[in-house]
C-alpha cells in the first residue's frame, strides 16, 4: 500500500513537470512568436514603446544576442554603436510598416527559420529571415539575415570585437 502511494505521488510529480514544460516548440508556435513580435509594428505614437534591442531584448532574442546588445551599449558609451536601427524592421522609423510572414520552417528540434516580408509605403519586397531557436521552451531569435546581410550576429560579433580593440 505504501509503495503504491509513493509510486502514485512520483507519477503525479512527473506528470505535473511534463505539463509545466509544455509541448516541444513547433512551426505553429514559431509562427505565433513571430506574429507576436510584429504585432508591435508600427508602434503607436502614444502607446507603450517596444524596444527589442533594449528592455524587451530577452523576450525577443536568445541570450547570446542579448549579451551582444548590452556589450554594444557599453562599448558605445552613450554614442551610436553597431545597432543604429531596429534590426526587426530594418529601419529607424517604422511608420507604415506592414510585416507579412511568408514562411516558417522547422530546421530540427528547437530550431526554425521564419521569413518575413517588410513592406513600407511605396517600397517593394524586403524579405528578412529570422533564425529561431528554442530557449527554455520558448522561441527566440538567434540571428537575422537579409539580401544585404548574411548574418547579423556574425557582423555584430565582429563589430563589438573591433570596437573593444579600439578600431571604431
Amino acid at each position: 500500500m505504501r509503495f503504491t502511494r509513493l509510486t502514485l505521488a512520483a507519477l503525479t510529480v512527473l506528470a505535473a513537470s511534463v505539463c509545466a514544460a509544455g509541448a516541444a516548440p513547433d512551426a505553429a508556435s514559431a509562427r505565433a512568436f513571430v506574429q507576436k513580435i510584429y504585432a508591435h509594428y508600427p508602434q503607436p505614437a502614444n502607446g507603450p514603446v517596444f524596444s527589442p534591442t533594449d528592455k524587451n531584448a530577452a523576450d525577443v532574442f536568445d541570450p547570446g544576442m542579448v549579451a551582444l546588445f548590452k556589450e554594444d551599449v557599453r562599448l558605445a558609451k552613450g554614442e551610436v554603436g553597431f545597432v543604429d536601427a531596429d534590426p526587426l524592421c530594418q529601419c529607424q522609423d517604422d511608420s507604415g510598416l506592414k510585416a507579412k510572414i511568408l514562411s516558417v520552417t522547422m530546421k530540427g528540434a528547437g530550431a526554425a527559420i521564419a521569413v518575413v516580408d517588410l513592406r513600407f509605403p511605396g517600397g517593394g519586397p524586403n524579405p528578412l529571415t529570422l533564425h529561431l531557436v528554442a530557449v527554455n521552451g520558448a522561441w527566440r531569435i538567434a540571428d537575422l539575415s537579409s539580401k544585404d546581410t548574411a548574418s547579423y550576429r556574425a557582423d555584430f560579433i565582429k563589430a563589438n570585437k573591433e570596437h573593444a580593440a579600439g578600431h571604431w
